[in-house]
Parts: structure tokens; C-alpha cells; sequence
């Protein structure tokens, strides 16, 4: 993301635009801290780093070498349970990549919006777009669905196709070389960053065809809103996101000047489910469906489920009771060890539970 050179020209325009020198700037997973160092650059008042991973400290180290250290604050925890000193007129993010719903960040978009952002402050992007078209692509229809129908040593593992065709291809655009559009991409869902309050997908459009062919697939991209520009991650453009892929299976024949009825639905924290209907058929597949779990899998994760804890369970509940009560870290680990636990292995396992839920500071 760092060297992504299209996207950060494009980012950088749009805050030297937007930064005054009255400004105070939030840099939302703020990662190596690119864009909130950009925002004091461009004379931003003070700008927020805000990062819940340890890479923040290389923000740190770029700020000094800047000399931006004075107007730098870092902050190593998720906004959710960040305090701010003061509230901000800009929000920067990258909180819309990977086809804009896939790693759930849009609600910590949206909490630092409501709780940290001034009336009339500006997001950075502060819209995005869900676009979907009809792809036709026999050879990765073949390479990732298809193979699975052809024996393996002999073995038939036909079975597992059916995983494989619930699945989303983040494939590099380089592998997109010599497919073909069937139709133009058509928007399935559209956020106004600045407004929206939830963080679910679902949308529904048709899409007439101009291509007749096969269709191996529904490619899907985003496009996002930096001021008076869009960044669109689809096939022609180079940027770090990538399209993605989702199969259909079997391919749907699709006939010029028809209409394809595309649908798209992924709750906040779920699963993709994908459909394409036409005068031939109809394909639905879901990532629900890619996975090999079993009834009692499932009935075990169940609303009405009382599945207990297993062992590795409890002996987290000992670690987390033990952080709770103010012990170190090793004398958790010399408890577990009594018990029968490698010593070694116990302190690497006390050591990954406060990493994640320990204290800060």
C-alpha cells in the first residue's frame, strides 16, 4: 500500500486541498502513518495516528526524520477505544479496501465519524461503490472450479468442486489477461461514507448484455471518492486492491441483449452470497457453501448453542483470569506448566493473550 503510486497521488491531492493550517487530522489505521504524515506536511495544526498494530513505531520514526514529530500524536489501539484530545475537521482511512465490505472496517469508520468528527468535517474517501459485471473466463473457470472434476492420482475428487464454486478468486490482474467483459458493470451498492449507519451489503440490478458468451463468473471491484476524483480498483487500473472473482458454476450462457438480473448480499461480519438470473438459469453460491464444516460444526456455532469451553478454552479463561488479577506473564505460565503444560509452550501461549488483550501502555 505504500507504494501504491496512483492511489496516494490521488490521496495526497485531496488533502493538500482540504488541509488548512487550522486543521486537526485523523489518520484512521494509520499503518506506516503515509497519509496523516502527508496531512502535517501539507501544515496541518496536529494530526492523529491512530493504529492498533506495533508498525505504528516505523510512523514514529518517519515523523523524526521529517522533522513532523512536533505535530504528531500516535496512538496504538483501535478507535473504538481510543480518547481523542480534541475532535477533528478531516478523517483520512483506507477503510474501504478489499471490495469495501470484506474486512468489516466500515463500522470503525463509522464510530469515529459519530464520536471524533467536528460538524462540517470531511471524510477522506467519503463515498464508496460496489461494481459488478458478467465475466466471461474459461481458463480461471478452469484452473480454480473446473480441475476439481479431474482425477487426482487416480482419486476422484469431484466432491470438493462444490467449495471451490462458493469461493471469492482475488486473483492478481495479470491472470485477467484475455478474459472479456459480457456487459457493463453495474453498481450493487453505493455508501455515503458521511451518513451511512450500517455496514451491510445487499443490492440487486440488471445488466444488458452486449457480449454473447459464456459467463465463468461475476467480477466484482470498488470505486472511492477522493474529492473530485474516483480510484477504481478494476482490471485496468493499478493499484494494490484487487478485483475479485466470484465463480459461477455451472458457467451461464448469456445472449446478446438480454438482460442478466444480478444480486449481492453480505451481512456485516458474514458471509458473500452471490446470483445471477437469465433466460437460460439461474446460479446462487455463497462463501457459506466453500466451507467443509459439519452439522455438529454448525450446530455447535447455533443462537440456541451451550457448547461450553473445550481445553484450549479453558486454559484461556486461566490466562485472562490471571491477567485480571495483576499476575505476570510467567508466573501464568508456571501455573499452566504445573498442570502438565510444556513450559516453553505455555509462556508463548500467555504471551499471544496479552499481546492481544492485554493493557496498553
Amino acid at each position: 500500500m505504500l507504494f501504491d503510486a496512483k492511489r496516494n497521488a490521488l490521496y495526497a491531492r485531496a488533502i493538500r486541498e482540504l488541509v488548512t493550517p487550522d486543521s486537526v487530522v485523523l489518520d484512521l489505521g494509520a499503518g506506516m502513518g503515509l497519509h496523516g504524515l502527508l496531512a502535517a506536511a501539507a501544515g496541518a495544526r496536529h494530526v492523529y495516528l491512530v493504529e492498533p498494530e506495533p508498525v505504528l513505531h516505523a510512523a514514529a520514526e518517519v515523523a523524526r526524520a521529517n522533522g513532523l514529530a512536533g505535530r504528531i500524536t500516535l496512538l496504538q489501539d483501535r478507535i473504538e477505544d481510543v480518547r481523542l484530545p480534541q475532535p477533528v475537521d478531516l478523517i483520512v482511512s483506507v477503510f474501504t479496501g478489499n471490495l469495501l465490505f470484506s474486512e468489516d472496517l466500515l463500522p470503525s469508520l463509522f464510530h469515529a465519524r459519530d464520536h471524533w468528527l467536528k460538524p462540517g468535517g470531511r471524510l477522506l474517501p467519503d463515498r464508496a461503490e460496489l461494481h459488478l459485471a458478467p465475466l466471461h473466463a474459461p481458463e480461471l473457470h478452469a484452473e480454480h472450479v473446473a480441475r476439481w472434476s479431474e482425477p487426482v492420482m487416480d482419486l476422484d475428487y469431484g466432491s470438493a468442486r462444490r467449495f471451490a464454486a462458493n469461493e471469492l478468486l482475488w486473483l492478481p490482474r495479470n491472470e485477467l489477461t484475455g478474459t472479456q467483459q459480457l456487459a457493463e458493470g453495474v453498481v450493487l451498492a453505493d455508501v455515503d461514507l458521511a451518513s451511512a449507519s450500517h455496514a451491510d451489503c445487499k443490492g440487486a440490478a440488471a445488466c444488458r448484455i452486449v457480449q454473447p458468451g459464456l459467463c465463468h463468473g461475476l467480477l466484482a471491484w470498488i470505486r472511492i471518492r477522493l474529492l473530485d476524483d474516483w480510484l477504481s480498483t478494476d482490471p485496468a487500473t493499478d493499484v494494490h486492491w484487487r478485483p475479485v472473482l466470484m465463480p459461477l458454476d455451472p458457467p451461464l450462457p448469456l445472449e446478446q441483449g438480454e438482460d442478466l438480473h444480478i444480486a449481492l448480499e453480505r451481512p456485516a461480519w458474514g458471509d458473500w452470497t452471490w446470483s445471477a438470473r437469465a433466460r437460460a438459469g439461474s446460479r446462487r453460491h455463497s462463501t457459506f457453501l466453500s466451507s467443509s464444516e459439519t452439522l455438529a460444526d454448525l450446530r455447535r456455532l447455533a443462537p440456541s448453542s451451550r457448547p461450553g469451553l473445550g481445553q484450549e478454552g479453558e486454559q484461556s479463561l486461566r490466562i485472562l483470569q490471571g491477567l485480571q488479577q495483576g499476575l505476570s506473564n510467567r508466573e501464568i505460565a508456571d501455573a499452566l506448566a504445573a498442570d502438565g503444560t510444556d513450559a516453553a509452550q505455555a509462556l508463548v501461549r500467555v504471551q499471544a493473550v496479552a499481546r492481544k488483550y492485554g493493557r496498553r501502555g
